[in-house]
């Protein structure tokens, strides 16, 4: 197994010619041309395939190869140690190094169970912790963060020798890092990913829990939003905070202005836009609502424990928090796939793909009956509902032929179209943009003013009740500070903790959720309304230093005189 380089960063090494001046044009058309036929797909790019042209065309800007190398190695994946997940770690959130001292940023609902697990009898879910230096931070035993180091295209091998004798002449050949093949386009690519692994990771501040899901399910999906959903976490390694002043992501107070460009660095957890029509009928039908009634009955059980005893509701906040959280999601799902113009869209996307594979015999002959036998399959599934030995038959059976779909789609597009999802670092370009709604606008950020008006709106009830820290402190905070804002970058599940940089690669945001519009996008993406939704870098420093006392902190990540020493 030799490096592969990608083809974009290979043409911007190559001598600029007039003849390789001309490649590199058609090259770029070609790719923007098909970014833009294929917008449905979305932009969670791959760093291997970053679309340099469709950067170039779209905003006229282009990041070199040195500027994608640091972006990458900046970003991180967050998870835990667990003997049921491959490679033996699940994980669920994103984040970043934002200080030359190991500063990770990430969100707070993606560090509570952590939080959970070594408060004790302290309750820093509920009233927030920060640690004041550094032989304070607390080790958060289990977790993990990875920083994807080298990626390899591995197709051939794995097709030939399968993904675990890819993985094992991967574990011998470097075992300083850990590896992952990673199916792209559905098993039409695989890339072999190898990470630097941090298992010494440490809980330094988080705000209070009602300050940072101020607003609880009614606003969650929603905007205009008042979270303060961050964390800081750190990473050491031999005794000490790791050294990350090579790669890390500045900061910048101000945030960014409506109709820049922005980036998000993180991992998506999981899509289904390659997903055939038929599929997307089955889960509309018959998996979405059937999940959902699941889902209530769950709550239904959990809220009737949780009013036993206050021991007793502190035990299943994260929980219920976390169904919550799934449970508007698979309604976000399942109203985006009841949309007729979604399902339009996907619908004339299918039909594309498949004439394409039409013209070429030798496609067809390969893969040209496949969406029949999905949507065979999903009549079966039907069938068997209840039967799980036969569902699980079926669903091997599914896979087999979205592996064909997925290499019909690689071999007409290639990395001109981005991957679905899959837990893997991507970046997705945007700008900052308000956007219509319920007959009015929508503003690209909300201030401190709104927070403090629906809390007095709502009478302090719960969930928009400020806790007595903020109240107190009304009168000395700047109450035209952003709070939240949005953008059109293309972001899911699992990007919760992802970094939003400019093209100077400084922080202006922190992306922890998206609108409610946004759900859709699981299956077809569309950016006339949906948005991504992130704290702004101002409330954050401003809460820093006026609310938690932790103005050593604010100046490590603003870079100031002794920061982080």
């Amino acid at each position: 197994m030799t490096q592969t380089l990608d083809r974009a960063a290979t043409t911007r090494r190559s001598p600029f010619g007039a003849a390789a001046t001309a490649l590199l044009a058609l090259a770029f058309a070609a790719e923007t041309g098909v970014a833009q036929e294929r917008k449905e797909l979305g932009r969670m790019w791959t760093f291997e395939a970053a679309p340099v042209g469709w950067f170039q065309q779209a905003y006229d800007w282009q990041p070199s190869q040195e500027w994608l190398d640091h972006a990458r190695l900046s970003s991180l994946r967050f998870g835990r140690k667990s003997k049921d997940a491959p490679g033996g770690f699940a994980f669920f959130c994103s984040a970043s190094f934002v200080s030359p001292h190991g500063l990770i940023m990430t969100n707070h609902h993606c560090s509570r169970d952590a939080m959970a697990e070594v408060q004790g009898k302290a309750d820093w879910l509920k009233d927030g912790f920060y640690a004041g230096a550094y032989e304070n931070e607390v080790k958060l035993p289990g977790y993990v963060m990875t920083q994807l180091v080298r990626q390899q295209d591995v197709t051939k091998v794995v097709n030939e020798l399968g993904q675990e004798a890819v993985l094992k002449q991967a574990q011998e050949q470097d075992p300083a890092h850990t590896h992952q093949v990673i199916a792209l386009y559905q098993g039409g690519n695989y890339q072999l990913y190898s990470f630097e692994l941090f298992d010494d990771i440490r809980l330094v501040c988080a705000p209070h829990g009602q300050s940072a899901h101020f607003g609880g399910d009614p606003d969650n999906f929603c905007y205009p939003r008042w979270g303060l959903d961050f964390t800081f976490l750190r990473a050491w390694k031999d005794g000490k905070p790791v050294d990350s002043k090579a790669h890390h992501f500045a900061w910048r107070t101000e945030g960014a202005k409506e109709g820049d460009l922005v980036f998000v660095t993180g991992n998506p957890g999981r899509t289904g836009r390659l997903q055939t029509l038929a599929q997307c009928e089955f889960l509309r039908d018959h998996f979405y609502p059937q999940q959902l009634q699941r889902i209530h009955g769950m709550l239904d059980g959990m809220y009737k424990q949780a009013k036993e005893s206050a021991e007793k509701e502190k035990e299943l906040r994260p929980r219920i928090l976390g169904i919550e959280n799934q449970r508007k999601a698979f309604q976000g799902y399942l109203d985006g796939l009841k949309n007729p113009r979604i399902m339009a869209i996907k619908q004339k996307a299918e039909a594309e793909l498949r004439a394409a594979v039409a013209k070429n015999e030798e496609l067809q002959t390969k893969y040209g009956d496949a969406w029949d036998q999905i949507a065979q399959l999903q009549q079966k599934k039907v069938e068997a509902a209840g039967d799980r030995q036969k569902m699980m038959k079926l669903q091997q059976e599914e896979q087999a032929q979205q592996k064909r779909i997925g290499e019909a789609c690689f071999a007409v597009y290639g990395t001109s179209i981005p991957p679905d999802a899959t837990m893997s670092l991507r970046i997705s370009d945007g700008l900052v943009k308000g956007y219509a709604m319920n007959g009015t606008l929508a503003p690209y950020f909300t201030t401190l003013y709104g927070l403090f008006a629906r809390h007095h709106e709502f009478a302090g009830a719960h969930p928009f009740d400020l806790p007595q820290a903020w109240l107190d402190k009304e009168k000395e905070l700047d109450l035209k500070t952003p709070f939240n804002f949005v953008a059109t970058c293309d972001i899911i599940g699992g990007n919760s903790g992802s970094p939003m940089i400019d093209k100077d690669q400084r922080i202006v945001g922190l992306i922890f959720d998206g609108n409610i519009e946004m759900l859709g996008n699981n299956y077809v993406f569309d950016d006339e309304v949906s948005r991504t939704v992130s704290v702004h870098p101002a409330i954050i420093i401003e809460s820093l230093r006026k609310i938690y006392a932790a103005g050593k902190l604010a100046d490590e990540l603003e870079q100031k005189a002794a920061a982080g020493k």
